[in-house]
């Protein structure tokens, strides 16, 4: 205790500890909010355990700050290393009582440098992982990854949340963001299975932290309206999340059929890639009620930015149903001709965990041009290997068809432009289906009747090198959409929260649209004195 009072006048020593927990406590219970009902026995030995505090000359330091983009480095004045709810509320309350601003990491994958807290206090969620069942409810801690919680989930209880494919990102900030995957068009967001929030507030005393407190739907109308802020509205925003309680999960698929195609660039013309696009497209928008019998299928096509005509168009598909879909939606996308061009296959993985596909297996003759295998195994696919990089990301909604313009520019920006780097592409992913069953206002995601979810991506290594690669991307976005970004209209539908981006304008329209305002009133009632805010945060 020496050596964090010698660091910070805001540490204590351990009878200051001790008198600070009990003080905390005791205004916890002032403030009516009762401690944590135990759902399992197993978490009583850290519920009311003391968070700990790793500083810069901490060898940890470093590691537990490097997240997926490395533009954002973070240099904290300590991080709060959390393992129950009750740690983050002291973690909290320290902060706060010290005037230090507080950020929330849970698995490090913000697009944006929104953890980023020179100073100040990140609280890291990460050691709080559990995923298990209380009563009609599947509770999932802020801190667990996608990829334990799917694991979880299926091997406990057979069922799964229709979440991300990258297993590294963390639940805390994905599930309020929205939460979108490979099985979304067959079952929905993975907020459109949120119950209850078990939140860290910060709307009494001044703005200091309450006590955890757990909101459910229909327990009140206050908590209708915190769980539905929580079903979209993104992350950093209301208080600190550190359980989310889901319900009626869907059953896991016995099988996931798989196959992947890559034609090069060189085989396509301007009416050739145009064909392609307007092909997928259009299959989308007619494919794309909640009751299409291809909800089951997910596509996702990359295209990549060719320097000097290098490259290929990449086809990732995922069907948890009749596998004969895959095959359909080929059939209908691509030209015999390009089929017999192309390279099929899934592609196998290298020593050093990237994928290749040359060595692949040929793509089966019809009937059967697919890979079966089962869902735990075939989900893991494309779950993705963490390769530290600098990045850009932007993100876009279409409710119809790429029009001609953008086509034309498409192949004017990747095909003949002077971006020299293949790090750049565009990713298109098939959206829409039983997300589309819910209106714009039942959950806080309201982009509800799209076919399309875009992703402009970039990747590069040196610092150096940021202006360059960020004023592609940016440019290459305006030559899209111009200066307001990609308004919602007939075409357009605005902006995904959980792809942040701090160069688009008007954010609040284009990320929330006319729910904006509403989650306005709840940050309002839940941080009116703004304690958690970032470059993108809600308002107050």
């Amino acid at each position: 205790m020496k050596q964090d009072k010698n660091r910070s006048g805001i540490n204590r020593d351990v009878s200051s500890r001790r008198h600070f927990l009990k003080t905390s406590l005791a205004m916890g219970g002032a403030l009516g909010a009762a401690p944590l009902m135990l759902s399992n026995p197993a978490a009583a030995s850290s519920q009311y355990g003391q968070y700990h505090k790793v500083y810069a000359d901490d060898a940890r330091y470093d590691s537990m700050l490097t997240g997926s983009n490395l533009r954002f480095p973070n240099q904290p004045g300590y991080i709060a290393v959390c393992s129950s709810a009750h740690e983050v509320y002291m973690a909290a309350r320290e902060a706060v009582a010290n005037h230090l601003r507080l950020t929330v990491r849970s698995g490090g994958h913000c697009y944006e440098g929104f953890v980023v807290n020179d100073q100040g206090v990140v609280v890291d969620l990460s050691n709080m992982d559990r995923v298990y069942r209380s009563d009609d409810y599947y509770v999932v801690e802020a801190g667990a990854s996608l990829g334990h919680t799917y694991k979880t989930l299926f091997k406990e209880f057979g069922v799964i949340i229709p979440g991300g494919s990258c297993f590294g990102v963390g639940v805390g900030g994905h599930v309020c963001g929205g939460g979108f995957g490979i099985h979304s068009r067959q079952y929905g967001l993975s907020s459109d299975y949120l119950a209850g929030v078990e939140l860290i507030s910060f709307d009494q005393w001044g703005g200091q932290a309450n006590y955890p407190r757990t909101y459910f739907k229909g327990q009140s109308a206050r908590a209708d309206e915190i769980v539905w802020a929580h079903q979209g509205g993104g992350g950093g925003n209301f208080g600190i999340v550190t359980k989310y309680f889901f319900k009626d999960l869907p059953p896991v698929p016995a099988y996931l059929h798989l196959q992947e195609i890559a034609l090069p660039w060189h085989l396509f013309d301007y009416d050739q890639f145009a064909a392609l696009l307007r092909n997928f497209g259009e299959f989308w928008q007619t494919h794309n009620g909640p009751d299409s019998r291809f909800n089951p299928l997910h596509v996702s096509m990359a295209i990549p930015n060719s320097v000097g005509g290098s490259g290929e168009i990449r086809l990732s598909l995922y069907c948890s149903g009749d596998p004969a879909l895959i095959d359909e939606f080929i059939d209908r996308l691509f030209t015999p001709a390009q089929l017999q061009d192309a390279k099929k296959g899934l592609r196998t993985t290298n020593h050093m965990g990237l994928q290749e596909q040359e060595n692949a297996p040929q793509r089966p003759v019809p009937p059967g041009s697919y890979f079966s295998m089962p869902w735990w195994y075939g989900t893991q696919y494309g779950a993705g290997t963490l390769v530290g990089a600098r990045g850009k990301n932007k993100s876009a909604y279409m409710k119809k068809p790429f029009p001609e313009a953008q086509i034309q520019t498409l192949w004017n920006t990747l095909r003949h432009g002077d971006y020299l780097s293949p790090g750049g592409m565009l990713q298109l992913s098939s959206y829409g289906g039983q997300i589309n069953a819910l209106s714009q206002k039942e959950t806080a995601v309201s982009h509800r009747d799209s076919i399309m979810k875009l992703q402009y991506q970039t990747y590069w290594f040196e610092a150096a090198q940021d202006p360059y690669h960020i004023g592609w991307i940016n440019d290459f976005y305006h030559a899209m959409y111009g200066d307001a970004g990609p308004v919602p209209d007939e075409v357009m539908d605005g902006c995904y929260v959980n792809y942040a981006d701090v160069d688009i304008p008007d954010w609040q329209h284009l990320y929330y649209k006319h729910n904006y305002v509403r989650l306005q009133q709840v940050k309002r009632q839940l941080d009116p004195h703004n304690q958690l805010h970032h470059a993108q945060s809600i308002e107050v």
